[in-house]
């Protein structure tokens, strides 16, 4: 096409119009869609929840086919072709004294260079959503565009796209505090090459401080033994099982990065709507399920590796550690990767025990 669309991103589009549905009651509010390619997210939130919207694109050959969209769908009343630079429409907007309840930034890349901008057209209560595709940097493939774009001395974890998502946050959260903006994530997704976060904005510096206060941190990791945990100080910072010094990641977000309320409702909603992606039923379900737990997820295969045992199966372990008492479950983000509120020495204990089972099993 010769206009930007991505088919591969339409569990990205289904969550936006679920989160929306389920978040904004009214069917009247206002949103930006500033990154808006074909349109076709902003227009499926003026059909499908019912806002009235502004669909930017600073490509010409994109303008046209908004606009074309625009009349094929009957929408003149309700959306609006715009063909601007992104931060000049977003600032465009603050100084025409316009405010929305919803910004929509899904950006080719990082959403850094919009981020700043995307704030100040918000009403003093309003909601951003943000995709970022920059995984390679955000994981700490490219450790250099890292620190340059996020402000973190990263390394390599098994945890990489938890890590990457929680640095995503914490970087947003840090550039709208600085202008007075408090971020509360509500739903966050990493899925396929993006991650995707949904944020409540309040405009507070005093509620910026407390979240800030409260949920930036450091997470500590064992390189060898695939150990890990959160502390708000470095001085905290605990040795590992095998006597070395962890690493010590961050800043970075250390709160949930969802809500379950957010994640039922959004389900709720999914559940009366008949076209959706499959994928973003599963990815939604599994997100019910591992919001509760709040540590990074771990890579089984890679701590099989690091204990020396072969790799029992992710059910039959996540079955165990819930027999023993503890909240287990699979995670979206790694088909490898489960959560656990277990002790590592709890998990180990575990991970023998299912070993020498299938070995008894075998002889």
């Amino acid at each position: 096409m010769p206009v930007f669309y991505n088919p591969h991103a339409v569990v990205s589009r289904d969550l936006t119009v679920l989160f929306l549905k389920s978040t904004i009651s009214r069917h009247n509010f206002s949103f930006v869609d500033v990154l808006a390619g074909t349109g076709i997210r902003g227009i499926r939130v003026c059909l499908e929840v019912g806002g009235q919207g502004l669909l930017n694109d600073i490509d010409p050959r994109a303008y046209y086919y908004i606009k074309r969209n625009i009349l094929l769908n009957k929408l003149e009343d309700r959306a609006e072709a715009y063909n601007q630079e992104a931060n000049t429409l977003l600032n465009t907007l603050v100084f025409s004294g316009v405010l929305v309840d919803y910004v929509d930034l899904d950006p080719y890349g990082s959403p850094i260079p919009f981020i700043d901008s995307a704030f100040k057209p918000l009403a003093k209560r309003a909601y951003l959503g943000v995709t970022a595709t920059d995984l390679a940097p955000l994981s700490c493939t490219h450790p250099h565009k890292t620190l340059a774009r996020y402000w973190d001395k990263c390394v390599r974890v098994d945890f990489d796209k938890e890590y990457a998502l929680r640095l995503l946050i914490a970087n947003i959260a840090m550039r709208a505090a600085a202008l007075g903006y408090a971020l509360t994530p509500r739903l966050s997704v990493v899925h396929r090459h993006y991650i995707r976060v949904f944020f409540e904005v309040k405009r507070s510096y005093s509620a910026a401080y407390r979240t800030l206060n409260e949920c930036l941190g450091y997470i500590w990791y064992c390189a060898e033994t695939l150990e890990r945990g959160y502390i708000r100080d470095v001085t905290e910072t605990p040795s590992c099982s095998n006597g070395k010094k962890p690493v010590v990641l961050g800043k970075t977000w250390i709160c949930n990065t969802s809500t379950l309320e957010t994640i039922s409702r959004a389900l709720l909603e999914a559940g009366k709507v008949g076209f959706l992606s499959l994928d973003t039923v599963r990815v939604l379900t599994t997100l019910e399920s591992e919001v509760e737990i709040n540590t990074p997820y771990i890579r089984l295969d890679k701590l099989c590796s690091a204990l020396r045992v072969n790799m029992p199966k992710i059910s039959a372990l996540i079955n165990r550690l819930r027999e023993l008492g503890f909240k287990a479950t699979r995670t979206h983000m790694e088909v490898r990767g489960f959560k656990t509120s277990a002790t590592f020495q709890e998990l180990r204990k575990a991970i023998f025990e299912l070993v020498e089972k299938s070995k008894k099993a075998h002889t």
